[in-house]
């Protein structure tokens, strides 16, 4: 989309490859988690396309979509903090039906994408300057493998960072954490509403953050009667052995937690059932870093003479987006905000190298300026993020002195992460 939209003269071929099976998001049989978009993304929606702010508010409108009114921690202590989304410039942010917001996207790329597998690839020298050829299986059965051309790749296949690695780059990880999750789904009460004062529901649609003495659990109220919980430890934490099995997963939410417990259950009725499932999802959730981001592989020319225009084609790119490059902590809830972010950027730096900057030598960028603005970029928000992540985690204390218990070894998992 960042291409298309710099791209005013429609001078540069693009392929998305996507092997996404939208039908599953769209029965809800597989529930998405990754819902958290903060209101700053409303500038970058606006930036890639010109009419995705616009689809997504009247998503939101119309349920299949929740706002976001503020952030809600027991993080350094056990008060409750607050921050309200109307002291934010940008207002409300959302919690997605990510699956929705996927498809969304596909829709706006639609002119460029090819619903097919990734199979492998190949450096290709000479010919049209050197360049990768992709081969791709389409998702319709019965159909023959297609073959692309390329002189540069974008991996945007997310933390396994597929194409980057088959190239040689290599994943870094910094923090190595595991997030536990199940998406409840609200419980219909009008039965009880004759015996109560009142019936209880849940309201509450600020992100809900508390730290543990082995972790820390977050909550979010989803579209369709839904609410996402996790819980988030380290790989060799104890507490991970409850935390895979669903019925220990929601009573130790109830058990560690206050404010979270409160809308999970509202005057001793449960507002929201377990999924039939007998054990939770769980996903990587610590920090990982590509390396490197991006690389220009120059191919040398038999000929004595070539044009510059020429030359400066000579050679093979890639580059990663998003969780390829940098996979965040979630408690940052910048990961998606971020990959947007830096999707646009890396669209308008390749706008520039692929039309020789639309003929003014100013901004006429070769394959390594490409390579150097992306991993100048990425490493500005590396080191910001890593700050961050240093800060918030030092705040957490409290558990330092509690005592060592089968469940726990609770002051070992945040010394560990301020280490």
């Amino acid at each position: 989309m960042s291409i298309q939209r710099h791209d005013s003269a429609k001078q540069i071929r693009t392929l998305l490859v996507d092997n996404s099976d939208s039908g599953a998001f769209k029965l809800r049989t597989f529930p998405k988690i990754g819902e958290s978009l903060p209101a700053a993304a409303r500038r970058v929606l606006t930036a890639i396309h010109p009419t995705l702010l616009e689809r997504i508010i009247q998503d939101t409108a119309g349920g299949l979509h929740e706002v976001c009114t503020g952030n809600a921690s027991v993080w350094a202590s056990s008060r409750l903090d607050e921050t309200y989304s109307i002291t934010n410039m940008y207002g409300v942010g959302w919690h997605l039906d990510r699956g929705h917001f996927d498809e969304t996207l596909r829709e706006a790329c639609d002119p460029v994408l090819h619903k097919g597998k990734f199979l492998g690839l190949r450096r290709v020298d000479g010919g049209f300057g050197g360049g990768w050829e992709i081969d791709v299986e389409p998702m319709v059965a019965g159909g023959n493998v297609a073959r692309f051309r390329a002189h540069w790749l974008v991996d945007a296949t997310g933390r396994p960072a597929t194409i980057a690695r088959k190239i040689g780059a290599v994943t870094r990880k910094h923090h190595d954490l595991l997030a536990f999750y199940a998406v409840l789904h609200k419980v219909d009460i009008d039965s009880h509403a004759a015996s109560l004062n009142g019936t209880p529901d849940d309201n509450d649609s600020r992100t809900l953050i508390e730290a543990a003495q082995s972790g820390w659990w977050y909550s979010a109220r989803l579209p369709h009667n839904k609410r996402v919980l996790m819980y988030t430890t380290s790989p060799s934490n104890p507490s991970t052995r409850n935390a895979r099995k669903m019925f220990k997963f929601f009573d130790m939410a109830r058990d560690q937690t206050s404010h979270i417990a409160r809308v999970l259950v509202d005057k001793s009725i449960a507002l929201y059932e377990l999924p039939s499932a007998e054990f939770t999802r769980c996903t990587a959730a610590g920090s990982s870093v590509l390396a490197p981001y991006a690389a220009w592989e120059p191919v040398l020319s038999s000929d004595d003479y070539q044009p510059s225009e020429e030359v400066r084609f000579q050679g093979r790119g890639w580059c990663a987006v998003g969780d390829a490059a940098l996979a965040f902590d979630s408690l940052s809830s910048q990961g998606m905000i971020t990959a947007l972010d830096g999707g646009a950027f890396v669209g308008a730096v390749l706008v520039r190298y692929l039309t020789g900057g639309d003929n003014d030598p100013s901004k006429t960028i070769d394959g390594e300026g490409v390579v150097a603005s992306i991993c100048d970029a990425y490493e500005r928000v590396r080191v910001k993020y890593e700050g961050g992540r240093a800060y918030y985690y030092s705040l957490v204390r409290r558990f330092d002195e509690a005592e060592d218990t089968s469940e726990g070894r609770s002051g070992q998992f945040w010394q560990s992460q301020r280490g």
